[in-house]
């Protein structure tokens, strides 16, 4: 069975003002995966559930998931850009 995007997306609303959770689906590879993450990391099977549809929106509808995490979670916006780039020059320097 296709769902739509509007059914997805209402589906992840439990977890949509959690960045920790939405993080944990970041870091997944697939739905079960996502699952059973934020299921650990929260003992929370409403979230978990919540984080298994945002990662299927990730599979499924990848533009509509880009658009619809928090900008927060962008690695240009929570320093990582600038930590690959001294990783990398500490990297170069080692050569």
């Amino acid at each position: 069975m296709i769902r739509s995007i509007e059914e997805i997306r209402t589906r992840c609303l439990p977890i949509m003002n959690d960045k920790g959770v939405i993080s944990l689906v970041v870091a997944s590879s697939s739905p079960t995966a996502a699952y059973e993450m934020v299921f650990a990391g929260t003992q929370d099977m409403r979230k978990a559930k919540a984080g298994r549809w945002l990662a299927i929106l990730r599979r499924d509808y990848f533009e509509e998931y880009q658009k619809l995490i928090p900008t927060i979670l962008n690695h240009a916006n929570n320093g990582t850009v600038k930590q690959e780039k001294e990783a990398g020059y500490e990297n170069d320097l080692c050569k």
